[in-house]
This record gives structure tokens, C-alpha cells and sequence, in this order.
């Protein structure tokens, strides 16, 4: 049975030991810094202006597209992932580069990308500047794809004006989006999560929340992307006590579940059909909810307690609390 991610080969906490010993290393460089690595994106100032700048890419989601034979996907998902964490930091997307490091050079395969990725940079506003394609037989085993987004920051959006009281609006996701992969292929080698009955639903793009969080980002307080890590990522956000209570989640994730791993962990890998959390002061809830529907389903999923450190998740079938 597959407990955790860690048995898959993803080890979160060894991950953000590293991530803080290359914080601590690069925080040496900050000269025009506004915010540092520790964020959802960093954000330096030059004249006035505040730009912010992050950098993402699909994961071992790339193995289940060639798997397929379907490209297009994994270049909206790899915009995705960028412009969502700009976004959760108040930054407006304004232009994106990609990588694409491939075994061997594919007209097909590198044409579905650059769909994808044109698909996904209309849906966020921005332009792609320009970006790199790279032939490695050496180094890639098929193909892997990066991207760099840039944006433009008016007010930053980092969790400071968060206090008790605020409550908590869950944006629904698109399924798996893109993170916790490497468990869900175990699964599938293994023979437990069937691919001919969820091919198409793993498959489908991480959802794209720029339109809908700026139409309401005056309206806000903090925003948060969930993906890898799940609801610990809004740690990022506030030391404060949260009480989460989650809707019912998509199929996919009960039968991740179901073929091995723990309730507990699906909540500290998946995002279990919740991908972007606001944090809203309670008197600008039903505006914000009014505003962010016709774009995306969306509901009160918890609230801002007056204590620190917890994290409390109440689920369709358990409670549990990360500290």
C-alpha cells in the first residue's frame, strides 16, 4: 500500500529543507528585492515599478502525456503554474518565456506545446516573449518543459492585512492540475489506479485563475495557489490558525484514495478539488462570491481563527490537524 508521497520518491520535507538552505544562500544577491524566495513569486523594484517573476514547470505530468500521445495540455498546464502564483501575490501577468528541453527535435510534439502554451498566455492576458527549445539526447528522456512568467505589481498581496475573522473562499480546480504525479504513476505501474478509466481526467489542464482574481483582487486580502504541499502552502500566507471545512471532491481523488493512499495524505499532496484560496474580510464575501461564479464554481471554505500555528481540515469522512 502506498502511504505517502515519500514512497513514490517525493520527499516534501527534505524538499523544503533544501529550498530553505537555497534561500538563505541567494538572499546574499537581494539588492532591488521587494520579496524573497519563501513566496509564491519574488518581486524586485526598479524605478518605481514593481515586478514580480516566477519560474514552474509540468512535473512527471510530462511522462503521462507521452504516455498518451497528447501534447497540448501540459503547455496550458505549464503557463498555469506560473501565472497562478503571480497571481497569488497580487502581481497581474504581463509576458511569459518557455524551455523546452527534448530528446530528439519533434515538429508534432513541439507544435501541440506551443499551442498549449498559446492557449493558456491568451487566458492569462500575457504575451509569450520568446522562450528556447533545446535538443539533449543526453540529458532528457523524451521531453520536459519549463516556463518563466513576469508580472507587474501594483499592490502586493502577501498576507499581512490577514486577521481573525476573515473567512476563507475555495475556487474549485480542474482536477489534478498538475503536482502529486510521481504517487500517481506508482499507482498506475502498480496496477491499483486504472489509466484506461482515468486517462482523460488526468489529463486535464491545471485551471487558469487570472481572470476571475482580478476582476476581485481590490476585494482581497491574500490569495493561494494550492499544489504541491496542498493547504500547508498557506502557511505562506499567515501564521494564524485556519478551520477549513472542504467540499465534496472530484471522483478522481476518491479513487486516488481508494487504490492506496491515506485520507490524510491526499490532503497533503492534492489539492482535492480546491485550487486557489482567498482570504476575504467577511463583509466582502458575498460580493466576491457574487463576482468570482460566472467564472469559476465557488464557496466559503473556512476561516481565519484567533490562534496560531494549526491548520484544521474537516473532510466528508474525518478531521485532522497539521501544526
Amino acid at each position: 500500500m502506498v502511504s505517502d508521497y515519500k514512497d513514490a520518491g517525493v520527499d516534501l520535507e527534505k524538499l523544503k529543507g533544501i529550498h530553505r538552505d537555497i534561500a538563505s544562500m541567494i538572499s546574499s544577491t537581494y539588492r532591488r528585492t521587494v520579496l524573497g524566495a519563501g513566496h509564491y513569486s519574488g518581486v524586485v523594484e526598479i524605478n518605481g515599478l514593481k515586478l514580480a517573476i516566477h519560474v514552474d514547470g509540468v512535473g512527471t505530468k510530462v511522462l503521462l502525456a507521452r504516455k498518451a500521445g497528447k501534447y497540448r495540455s501540459v503547455g496550458i498546464d505549464c503557463v498555469a503554474m506560473n501565472v497562478n502564483d503571480l497571481i497569488s501575490i497580487g502581481a497581474r501577468p504581463i509576458a511569459i518565456v518557455d524551455y523546452i528541453a527534448m530528446e530528439q527535435p519533434s515538429d508534432d510534439v513541439i507544435s501541440e506545446i506551443v499551442q498549449g502554451l498559446v492557449q493558456g498566455a491568451k487566458e492569462s492576458d500575457a504575451d509569450i516573449v520568446g522562450g528556447e527549445t533545446a535538443a539533449m539526447k543526453d540529458v532528457v528522456n523524451g521531453f520536459d518543459i519549463s516556463c518563466t512568467a513576469l508580472g507587474v505589481v501594483e499592490k502586493l498581496k502577501t498576507g499581512e492585512e490577514v486577521s481573525p475573522g476573515d473567512v476563507l473562499i475555495g475556487l474549485a480546480s480542474n482536477g489534478v492540475h498538475a503536482n502529486g504525479y510521481s504517487l500517481i504513476r506508482k499507482l498506475l505501474n502498480e496496477g491499483k489506479l486504472s489509466w484506461k478509466d482515468w486517462e482523460e481526467e488526468l489529463l486535464k489542464p491545471t485551471r487558469i485563475y487570472v481572470k476571475p482574481v482580478m476582476e476581485i483582487l481590490d476585494l482581497i486580502k491574500a490569495a493561494g495557489h494550492v499544489t504541491g504541499g496542498s493547504f500547508t502552502k498557506l502557511r505562506r500566507i499567515t501564521s494564524y490558525s485556519l478551520e477549513l471545512t472542504l467540499p465534496d471532491p472530484p471522483s478522481i481523488f476518491k479513487a486516488i484514495e481508494q487504490a492506496g493512499v491515506s485520507h490524510e495524505e491526499m490532503h497533503r499532496v492534492f489539492n482535492m478539488g480546491v485550487g486557489m484560496v482567498l482570504f476575504v474580510d467577511r463583509s466582502y464575501a458575498e460580493e466576491v462570491l457574487r463576482k468570482l461564479n460566472p467564472y469559476v464554481p465557488s464557496q466559503i471554505i473556512g476561516e481565519v481563527k484567533d490562534s496560531l500555528g494549526q491548520i484544521k481540515i474537516t473532510t466528508y469522512k474525518s478531521q485532522f490537524l497539521y501544526l
